[in-house]
């Protein structure tokens, strides 16, 4: 058993400190997340079994026994010292104290913050088998949700991928004013959540290439423009907050909830990468058709509660993106087929007295 867990401890530790790495240095995955989870656990009861069988090292110890050396060794200094490191090292991760921030520095998240989409605390998001629910509560006792009903040519398998099926499909859901400014993004799904970039059907693909409407909005919040330049415009602002709170009561022209999506390599006779770059169906390996656009307008004025989602157009191919919606879905096949429907509920503020 000594050896085992030895040799296991060797091992786990390695897996465990090589997970750590990809997820400090990496952007998100859940695959690297469940292993560090789960080799952290491992770990913890394979120290757990070594500590156990060295009770008789620590009782030694703390009776001043003398060492190998005949060093007599001071069974306060052996737990003092370590106790004050720790507590040290445990202060200054809640105070921000040294080496914390200079660490926290060298991270994925703090290099690439204004890219990097969180939803806001209010949000809750539940995929099932056919449908993905998703609720904005506010603090104002208002709320928004939506229920995507998947089509025929969704695949269930590929939203919760393993090492031998395929890439997620993508998804977005944000709200945007009436002139179509960012208001709030409420979902972005786990790959274009967290990276420019990302492999997508055996590529190597930016998700302006997968979500190019979103992409083009959020440009307003992240101040950085899909090619990677700074938008000096954009950003949070006294004026601009991004969020949906204000606007289910306060906005008179109300605002839309929208909704993108995208599969990979659903290729058909028009978009696909075996042309001419120029032409207008063209799309990079792995993209196929473009992605579909859906949205529904909320006017806070009116008493109305439920909004079916209409289908507005797409983002267009490759060589047309630049964050418009193109409205000619003539040549869009399975694609149209992505989503049965979309129901959106807006649960209102009560009135004030």
């Amino acid at each position: 058993m000594k050896h085992y867990v030895n040799f296991a401890l060797l091992f786990a530790f390695v897996i465990l400190v090589a997970s750590a790495l990809l997820r400090f240095f990496e952007p998100f995955s859940l695959a690297t997340t469940r292993i560090h989870i789960l080799f952290g656990a491992f770990v913890l009861l394979l120290v757990g079994l070594h500590l156990s069988s060295r009770m008789g090292y620590f009782s030694r110890r703390l009776k001043g026994v003398k060492a190998a050396s005949g060093e007599q060794l001071s069974s306060k200094r052996l737990v003092i010292l370590p106790l004050i490191t720790c507590a040290y090292l445990l202060a200054a991760c809640f105070l921000n104290w040294w080496p914390v921030p200079h660490l926290i520095a060298l991270g994925y998240e703090a290099r690439n913050r204004a890219t990097i989409f969180r939803p806001e605390s209010g949000t809750a998001i539940r995929p099932l088998e056919k449908f993905t629910q998703l609720k904005r509560r506010t603090d104002q006792e208002a709320s928004v949700f939506i229920e995507i009903e998947w089509g025929p040519t969704y695949d269930p398998v590929a939203e919760f991928p393993t090492p031998f099926t395929g890439v997620r499909p993508q998804i977005a859901i944000w709200a945007e004013s009436s002139v179509g400014a960012l208001i709030e993004t409420f979902f972005v799904s786990e790959e274009s959540a967290f990276s420019e970039s990302f492999e997508w059907a055996g590529n190597e693909r930016r998700r302006v290439d997968i979500l190019p409407i979103w992409r083009h909005q959020f440009t307003l919040a992240s101040g950085i423009e899909p090619d990677g330049d700074i938008d000096a415009y954009s950003g949070a602002t006294p004026e601009h907050s991004f969020s949906i709170a204000n606007n289910l009561h306060e906005d008179p022209n109300g605002f839309y909830i929208s909704v993108e999506a995208n599969v990979p390599s659903d290729t058909n006779e028009f978009y696909h990468s075996k042309q001419a770059e120029t032409e207008a169906g063209y799309t990079l390996p792995g993209i196929g058709q473009p992605s579909v656009f859906y949205s529904a307008y909320i006017d806070p004025e009116s008493p109305q509660k439920y909004y079916l989602m209409e289908f507005v157009g797409h983002g267009g191919s490759s060589s047309q993106q630049s964050g418009e919606v193109y409205y000619d879905s003539s040549q869009l096949t399975t694609a149209r087929n992505l989503i049965e429907k979309i129901l959106v509920r807006v649960e209102r503020p009560p009135a004030s007295e």
